[in-house]
């Protein structure tokens, strides 16, 4: 009797692995947001010296000197992308509005403050400049819906009151100069546009940092050079010494101080961000009072207490939580 074994059974072929799953955005880290925050605040605050300094009497050159800053600064992570070996992300990147739109913001903001620090006195450029958090953290309760919190709300509140009473706008007085209010014009467009750069880094938080730092020195120097192709400065005043004061400003107040402004907006709610970065305006203070002269008052000195407090705030929140 013959058996039939039949046909060998066929190998069967391994299965197509599956797709790779999209890699999740990191998640946020409120430690590094705080260390951010706190020093571009301070490198923040430095940017009335380094503009006075930078600035011939007379002139008013915020378009040129932004323009520099952020050319520097887009230089600089350039750099630091190909040194790491990274450029190539910025080719697999997806770029997307809230991108352009923060770079766009944040370079007019900062052109429009330089010029106010020239035209009026520094504590009142600092304090229509930081209209920006408040703004910011409306807009975030509004369009993303983010929460909150009293503890949120008193840290904001706190840091706004100190800064009335530092700039002498509550118990005491801010003299002005002649073309104050020019200047008191452009201080609030640098805060408006100031808090609509803050909402916008709230988005695309999957972007790494190097990367989206790039593009937010890029777009704001496009848009800060479309500026002074309208405005024209008069640069021929310029001595060696005030290139000296312009490049430490493009380095310190740029590349520096903005790059580590990305970074906090990363890993910080916007309540957050906009409590802490109230320290620019204890910074500038200091820096009036030290370089230019201008006198600390009692309220100046009580004001400034109030924003520490509120900067201590945010991170007693986190403890909590």
């Amino acid at each position: 009797m013959t058996v039939s074994l039949g046909a060998p059974p066929r190998a069967s072929l391994p299965a197509a692995p599956p797709p790779p799953a999209p890699r999740p955005a990191p998640a946020p880290d409120r430690r590094l947001g705080i260390v951010a925050i706190v020093l571009s605040a301070t490198a923040m605050g430095a940017a009335g010296l380094f503009g006075r300094m930078a600035t011939p009497d007379g002139a008013v050159l915020g378009e040129a000197l932004t323009l520099g800053r952020m050319a520097v600064g887009a230089a600089g992570m350039l750099v630091l992308l190909t040194l790491t070996r990274r450029l190539g992300q910025l080719r697999r990147v997806r770029l997307s509005g809230s991108v352009v739109a923060g770079g766009v913001f944040l370079g007019l903001s900062l052109a429009t403050y330089l010029s106010a620090t020239v035209l009026t006195d520094l504590s009142r450029a600092v304090v229509l400049h930081y209209l920006g958090p408040v703004v910011a953290t409306v807009l975030a309760r509004v369009v993303l819906k983010e929460s909150i919190t009293r503890l949120d709300a008193l840290s904001l509140g706190t840091a706004f009151v100190g800064m009335l009473f530092a700039a002498g706008l509550v118990g005491g007085s801010s003299a002005g100069g002649d073309q104050e209010t020019l200047g008191t014009v452009l201080g609030v467009t640098s805060g408006v546009f100031y808090g609509a750069a803050l909402l916008c880094y709230r988005y695309r938080s999957d972007m790494p940092s190097d990367v989206r730092c790039f593009w937010n020195f890029a777009f704001g120097a496009i848009a800060t050079g479309a500026m002074v192709v309208v405005t024209q400065p008069d640069l021929s005043g310029m001595t060696p010494g005030n290139w000296t004061w312009a490049a430490g400003f493009f380095v310190v107040c740029g590349l520096f101080a903005l790059g580590l402004l990305v970074v906090a907006g990363k890993h910080l709610r916007a309540a957050e961000l906009s409590g802490l970065s109230y320290l620019e305006v204890v910074v500038a203070l200091m820096i009036g009072a030290l370089a230019f002269g201008e006198s600390a008052s009692t309220p100046a000195v009580f004001g400034s207490g109030l924003i520490l407090v509120a900067m201590a705030l945010p991170m007693l929140a986190g403890r909590r939580r």
